[in-house]
């Protein structure tokens, strides 16, 4: 705790303007909102204690590639095209995973414009550590650094590789270095939610979190300096006797294709929409939606190409499939649910020249981190986004 207190305390020494603003941001995949109080923390403890915290909740659907890809762009998943982790290309007829390099190479895969853009068009300098998106270019244009998507770094690796960044070992120092951290999410499928795992996991994340900031007090960008800790969704618990297959309600002839997933969809003919909805929302456990009738809350179904004509969010805890052999959801943790439920909410920490200490700021959609890092690049936003100044002006100092 005393590293990040005296990161703070020293925060604003020098001038804050346009040429003197460097932002950090790490996302922990599914840190849901109150694990860091089911275990030792102190760490994200002591953020919370001295910057700005809020329990923010995830864009629709509440999954890695939609909701850091929405942090990237400032849309929501139907405006950027990822819909979800899977999900079909109807003009190509190909179905597509978002971490696939065969697919996230096609032409035209990831819209809008990523934050690393919008920073590198106006003359910032932007790092990418196996951030959604950043492996690619995008409208012809890349971070100055990036690294692909890899599972074998470690929770310290990660963190020595945006200090190396700040120290300049890597070239000019950047305005702006993005890293993400997987591990908490893989052991909370395995284990579950709230498993010992689960936080153990956590804590040896808080543990590389504290070195961070031990070590980036000493480097000369670090007055200047503003961190984001934040995740992507939360999490939630399953099990084989919490699932739904609807194979053999359907008119199977009149089934196109099902995408499987939390949530999963299914394309139907047209003229049997109606009639499958209305089936699909007879057996509990789910709710179907018509694409086209999807309540406005999720801002999702006018991406036609990629979304299929029914959507299916399954009761939090359940798994719904179209399967002629039962196939149980394979994990314990998982998430996607409805990114209303507060099982799916994550945390957001701000310390920094630029946020209030021991604010707690209103919650909001995280898609507004990308209109958050642009104002502390001192950038303005792409012209295309979803963000809300209003909801998260507030945790900003005066």
């Amino acid at each position: 705790m005393l590293a990040v207190c005296l990161l703070l305390a020293g925060c604003g020494v020098k001038p804050y303007d346009n040429d003197n603003r460097y932002a950090v941001i790490i996302s922990i995949d599914a840190l849901r909102w109150d694990l860091p109080s089911e275990c030792h923390t102190s760490t994200l403890d002591s953020l919370r204690a001295a910057g700005t915290y809020c329990e923010t909740f995830p864009v629709f659907p509440a999954n890695t590639f939609p909701s850091h890809y929405s942090m990237a762009t400032g849309l929501h998943p139907d405006h950027h095209g990822i819909v979800n982790n899977r999900f079909h290309l109807r003009d190509m007829d190909r179905t597509v995973l978002s971490w696939n390099p065969d697919d996230i190479t096609l032409p035209g895969f990831w819209g809008g414009e990523p934050i690393w853009n919008t920073a590198e068009r106006q003359g910032r300098i932007a790092h990418t550590y196996l951030w959604a998106g950043s492996q690619t270019p995008i409208n012809g244009r890349q971070a100055t650094r990036w690294i692909p998507y890899r599972f074998d770094a470690s929770h310290r690796e990660r963190m020595d590789w945006v200090l190396e960044s700040l120290r300049g070992e890597h070239g000019e120092v950047p305005n702006l270095t993005m890293v993400y951290v997987e591990q908490l999410d893989a052991t909370m499928h395995r284990y579950g939610s709230n498993a010992p795992e689960t936080l153990a996991e956590l804590e040896s994340i808080d543990e590389a979190l504290g070195y961070f900031f031990r070590e980036v007090r000493k480097l000369p960008v670090f007055d200047s300096l503003n961190i984001i800790v934040t995740s992507d969704h939360g999490t939630a618990d399953t099990s084989p006797e919490r699932y739904v297959n609807f194979y053999g309600k359907l008119d199977s002839t009149r089934v196109v294709r099902f995408i499987r997933g939390i949530p999963c969809s299914i394309e139907v003919d047209d003229d049997y929409v109606a009639e499958a909805t209305g089936i699909l929302n007879s057996l509990g456990h789910m709710t179907a939606y018509a694409r086209d009738e999807m309540p406005a809350r999720y801002n999702y179904g006018s991406n036609t190409n990629r979304i299929s004509n029914i959507v299916i969010i399954p009761e939090t805890g359940w798994y719904a499939d179209y399967s002629p052999v039962d196939s149980p959801y394979p994990d314990i943790g998982a998430h996607g649910f409805d990114n209303f439920d507060r099982n799916m909410h994550m945390v957001f920490y701000g310390a920094g020249p630029a946020f209030r200490r021991g604010y707690i700021q209103p919650s909001f959609q995280n898609q507004n981190v990308y209109i958050v890092l642009c104002h502390l690049l001192g950038i303005e936003p792409a012209d295309a986004n979803d963000c809300s100044w209003e909801d998260v002006r507030q945790m900003f100092r005066k």
